[in-house]
């Protein structure tokens, strides 16, 4: 597939399906996301002490557009607000990623391991990951979803934190859901600069997405 072949799946992918059914946003929350706001929730999760933290946000890009993106684990630290170190340590499958990180955080950095898996279903894309091994968390796990939004895209982000004995360092459920709308805002900016700036860039990581799922 040539660059420009993979930048066409972009803009396809942005026309198809029109608007898809946003979940759990209220139609004022649908309002301010369209209008350009990160919408920012949480829930109760049984047997967890922290909420878990969903961020919803537009973007212009094409769901397959902001995967291929988020997919590019390597390049993670360069745009991911506070983040310092981002590594594949291993592919268990052409989907799935075992994945170094590395936070700042109050005390010596946290540095996790999570597998993330990824898939689609029609033109939305999905990203998953669960817990390997953490300097501080007990527990770790989350979710990406890019899905149709007229041209566009909406970006739902989850993320649930078991803090541990140790949650003082990590922050508190506030320090999370304002490390996570960083990054989804970030996520939203890096692809439409990627698409504006960098088509080629871009349609190489389509094509590496598209080549990782396709299977």
């Amino acid at each position: 597939m040539t660059w420009r072949a993979a930048l066409a799946v972009v803009a396809l992918s942005a026309a198809a399906a029109g608007a898809a059914a946003p979940p759990s946003l209220s139609d004022e929350d649908l309002r301010r996301v369209d209008h350009g706001a990160t919408v920012v929730q949480r829930r109760a999760v049984d047997g967890y002490p922290w909420p878990e933290v969903i961020t919803y946000r537009r973007s212009a890009a094409a769901p397959v557009a902001i995967m291929a993106v988020y997919a590019d684990f390597a390049a993670q630290s360069s745009w991911v607000p506070e983040l310092v170190e981002s590594r594949v340590l291993a592919r268990e499958a052409a989907n799935v990623f075992r994945v170094f990180y590395e936070y700042e955080v109050a005390g010596p950095n946290e540095r996790y391991t999570v597998v993330v898996r990824l898939a689609r279903d029609g033109d939305t894309w999905h990203a998953r990951w669960t817990f390997v091994t953490a300097r501080y968390a007990r527990r770790l796990e989350g979710s990406l979803r890019a899905l149709p939004r007229g041209e566009g895209s909406l970006l739902v982000y989850a993320s649930l934190v078991d803090p541990g004995t140790l949650g003082v360092t990590l922050g508190t459920p506030d320090s999370v859901a304002r490390r996570l709308a960083g990054t989804t805002e970030a996520l939203a900016t890096r692809t439409e600069r990627l698409l504006a700036g960098d088509p080629r860039r871009l349609a190489a990581l389509v094509e590496q997405l598209t080549a990782a799922t396709d299977r």
